[in-house]
């Protein structure tokens, strides 16, 4: 748990201290779907979208500007399971190993101007990979990730690297994983790793087969502006 209170805290501090600067604020509604195939593989279908409440550099208000993602993708086991007796309960977290293979389509939505419009293509894969719980019952995992992108017809690459630390507890005869992660991304074009992410959030089972997922992020990006976004999220995931 000294983990996860430490990376809160960095979390924090970077806020805080980011808190004169040019910002924006966003919330980020999210539906997922997880269709079992077998023991090894599934489908994972993603649709979000964005609206982001921005600042200009004096404090004054800007258009809210919304844009939306669709995705599907493919995840395939690696290793055996950690536990057989729960792979439909929860694929990912019984597993050492796993990749996803996947495609993205991403666009802006209603009345954007010129500045923000855009429209993407982004191929993903992905590596995660866990441990067995550690003390405490914490356990970490890791995940590197490629975007392949072609964004307003420009072609780039993004290579993220995240940790996350996490701790699944019952609740109301349910289970309960609050988790933090950070994360670091590196775009080719600028030939630097530009952008870090810190969320905080915690997976709520409801039924059998939903679940509902409320975190915080905040990205630091140095090449963007504004260089910090603030985000609630809240994810509802379909399991079957």
């Amino acid at each position: 748990m000294r983990s996860v209170r430490r990376l809160a805290a960095v979390a924090a501090i970077l806020g805080a201290t980011a808190a004169h600067a040019e910002s924006s604020y966003e919330f980020w509604p999210e539906l997922d779907a997880f269709l079992t195939l077998n023991s090894r593989a599934r489908v994972f279908l993603l649709a979000t979208t964005t609206r982001i409440d921005q600042e200009g550099r004096r404090g004054l208000p800007l258009d809210p500007v919304t844009d939306g993602t669709l995705g599907a993708h493919l995840d395939l086991s690696l290793t055996p399971s950690l536990r057989k007796g729960l792979l439909e309960q929860d694929w990912e977290r019984n597993r050492y190993l796993w990749m996803r293979i996947g495609y993205q389509r991403a666009r802006s939505l209603g009345d954007a101007d010129a500045t923000s419009a855009f429209h993407e293509n982004r191929g993903v894969f992905e590596l995660s990979g866990r441990t067995p719980k550690l003390g405490g019952g914490v356990a970490l995992y890791t995940r590197l990730r490629w975007d392949l992108r072609e964004r307003n017809d420009e072609r780039s690459n993004l290579y993220r690297a995240r940790l996350g630390i996490e701790r699944p507890f019952d609740l109301f005869d349910r289970t309960a994983v609050p988790y933090t992660t950070a994360e670091t991304i590196y775009d080719t074009r600028y030939s630097e790793w530009k952008q870090q992410r810190y969320q905080l959030g915690m997976e709520l089972g409801l039924t059998e087969s939903w679940r509902m997922e409320p975190y915080l992020e905040m990205r630091v990006d140095r090449r963007s502006e504004p260089a910090r976004v603030y985000a609630l999220g809240l994810a509802f995931k379909y399991f079957r």
